[in-house]
């Protein structure tokens, strides 16, 4: 493999593992450790995303599954048990999200 290709391979890696962690809801350091000691930080990218969740009001459902990190069938059964508040325009199911963070909190 040239060198290229290697450092693109790494960089996937590292993508990926950003990914993950970001799931599970871990901070976000990356370091690419090759010859020349090159950092690749992704921390902001990480962080803006964040903020971009905290700003949302209302949450799809793709949305609050990604949130609380489990399947949409979940969140699906959840709505169809009334184990979680949401509310529908049309034949969209959605969630306020202080409405899910108190419900979360067990308020």
């Amino acid at each position: 493999m040239r060198e290229e290709e290697v450092l693109r391979v790494q960089i996937l890696k590292m993508l990926l593992e950003l990914e993950e962690k970001r799931i599970v809801g871990q901070n976000c350091n990356i370091v690419n450790n090759n010859k020349d000691k090159t950092y690749v930080s992704l921390r902001s990218d990480f962080f803006k995303m964040q903020e971009i969740d905290k700003m949302k009001s209302v949450f799809s459902v793709s949305d609050l599954s990604n949130y609380l990190g489990i399947s949409r069938d979940s969140v699906y059964s959840m709505v169809r048990e009334k184990q979680i508040p949401h509310f529908r325009v049309r034949r969209r199911i959605l969630f306020h999200r202080e409405t899910i963070e108190i419900w979360i909190r067990g308020g």
